[in-house]
């Protein structure tokens, strides 16, 4: 049997970068493209400095969910006008979740999950330009300009006081995938979230009769399945998000 490696996390990030790239709306600085570009309004106006991490609040909560182990690096934390996605004050970290290991014979093997996390907040200065962001994204994420081999996807409407929201959520030979997407008025946020298939379940599945006493659900090493990630992210981790984020610009506005 042969360990995965972490190089399965590249589509989903060029996924990220390509939508990223490709969102398109009337402009998140406010720059109307003239001599003198407009003061930021609405949200924009309230949200234009914040950075991408503490809008999420450095993916404390989503680390926990997924018990992960170690963060590849730093978290990767952007304000408006920087990173992939310039409309968008962006927060992005690689993590390792949790290993599987085993001994058949003489041969000791171990694997270790690992997971892509990207999340974006685009405020605009009214809602018409955050109502064109948000189908633009969407767009984006259904023509699959990357070119991912998605399988078994599924799609539905988040929790929360959205004024539009929408998760697809797919699957690959290796990884799973999580879109979730949100527009609460004049601003726009989105998560994405892919991960290595459970390496203890796959270990499972790949050849059930080395655990002639074993299950996939008894090998699993992650803290969750895929539906009950799914399930979180939809009906309570983005409505939280969104929630804080309300909370702090009521806060700033105030």
């Amino acid at each position: 049997m042969k360990a995965s490696s972490r190089l399965g996390a590249a589509p989903a990030l060029a996924a990220v970068a390509v939508l990223a790239l490709t969102a398109c709306g009337s402009g998140g600085t406010g720059d109307t493209g003239g001599d003198e570009p407009t003061a930021p309004a609405g949200s924009l106006a309230v949200m234009g400095d914040w950075s991408g991490c503490e809008a999420f609040g450095d993916f404390e909560v989503l680390q926990a969910q997924l018990g992960v182990t170690a963060i590849d690096g730093a978290l990767q934390s952007d304000a408006i006008g920087e990173g992939i996605d310039a409309e968008a004050a962006g927060c992005a970290a690689l993590f390792d979740l949790a290993t599987f290991s085993d001994t058949q014979g003489s041969f000791d093997f171990s694997v270790t999950g690992d997971a892509a996390a990207r999340g974006g907040l685009a405020p605009w200065s009214d809602e018409s330009e955050a109502a064109a962001n948000f189908a633009d994204r969407i767009e984006q994420r259904r023509e699959n300009l990357a070119g991912v081999d998605y399988t078994n996807e599924t799609e539905g409407e988040l929790a929360g006081d959205w004024d539009e929201s929408l998760y697809i959520a797919a699957d690959t030979a290796n990884r799973h995938y999580i879109d979730a997407y949100g527009r609460h008025g004049d601003w726009v946020v989105y998560l994405s979230i892919d991960y290595l298939h459970d390496p203890g379940v796959d270990a499972y599945e790949t050849a059930p009769d080395f655990y002639p006493d074993g299950t996939a659900e008894t090998m699993a090493v992650y803290p969750f399945t895929t539906d009950e990630l799914i399930a979180w992210v939809a009906q309570e981790h983005l409505s939280q998000i969104e929630s804080d984020i309300l909370q702090r610009a009521e806060t700033e506005e105030s």
